[in-house]
């Protein structure tokens, strides 16, 4: 089935590099702020038409997802813990999958994760 996916992922990065891909995609979050995303599957009608700059936002899969996360601590003075959450929405069915992680690294400490979740 050809689903319109879509997520929202919100990072909470102060103090923090980082790097995010989701199925292998790096989705151009670089860290050191609090931002949020929106993300798309191949089949939901705005992927098309997205701008050039919010293509890599093109990321979800039905089903299993990977996402690859790399953070680097580099600031002693912001916050220690870095926060990072998916919320993912399918437009056709009422519900939600959520994907949530928060670390807490000292400063210089690098830190690779890699988890799945599912839509």
């Amino acid at each position: 089935m050809n689903r319109e996916l879509n997520a929202i992922l919100t990072i909470l990065a102060n103090g923090y590099d980082v790097r995010i891909e989701i199925n292998g995609i790096d989705i151009g979050i670089r860290g050191q702020k609090s931002e949020s995303l929106k993300l798309f599957g191949k089949y939901n009608p705005t992927a098309p038409v997205l701008p050039e700059d919010m293509r890599n936002q093109v990321c979800l899969q039905e089903g299993e997802n990977s996402i690859l996360i790399n953070c680097k601590r580099i600031d002693a003075k912001s916050a220690s813990e870095l926060t990072i959450e998916l919320q993912a929405r399918d437009l056709f069915v009422n519900g939600a999958t959520n994907f949530s992680r928060k670390e807490k690294l000292i400063v210089g400490e690098e830190k690779k994760i890699t988890e799945t979740f599912t839509i």
